[in-house]
């Protein structure tokens, strides 16, 4: 059986998973998704980049340990914010060059009428 860590964080459960969960030396990121108040999409790219932030220190790890991202975007003709944002938060957070593997997705829907997109991240620590 492979050890399972749950990475405790104080933010509300959305559903029946985990924010974060390790085994071994990789840390597995759920989707993370815009808090209401952000409205653009660099807003809500900005907003999830700092709640994986947050789960990621609560693991201790940081920004520079993320390996691969996964973005869910509902409209792929705001690719270019949210990757000025994306490219943004990493340099901020020390990544100038290695930056992680990524795989950009355009999605039908998202959970909630406003979301504009998802991310999820895997680290290796």
């Amino acid at each position: 059986m492979t050890n399972k860590e749950i990475i405790p964080i104080d933010a509300p459960k959305a559903g029946p998973y985990n924010h974060g969960v390790k085994v071994g030396n990789l840390l597995f990121l759920s989707g993370q998704i815009a808090g209401s108040e952000a409205k653009t999409i660099q807003e809500q790219t900005l907003s999830i980049f700092k709640k994986i932030k947050t789960i990621l220190e609560a693991a201790n790890a940081n920004v520079s340990d993320i390996v691969k991202v996964t973005v869910f975007l509902k409209d792929v003709s705001e690719f270019k914010e949210m990757n000025a944002v994306y490219q943004s938060f990493f340099e901020d957070n020390g990544v100038t060059v290695n930056f992680p593997a990524r795989t950009t997705v355009e999605v039908s829907d998202l959970p909630l009428p406003n979301l504009k997109l998802e991310i999820d991240v895997i680290a290796s620590i």
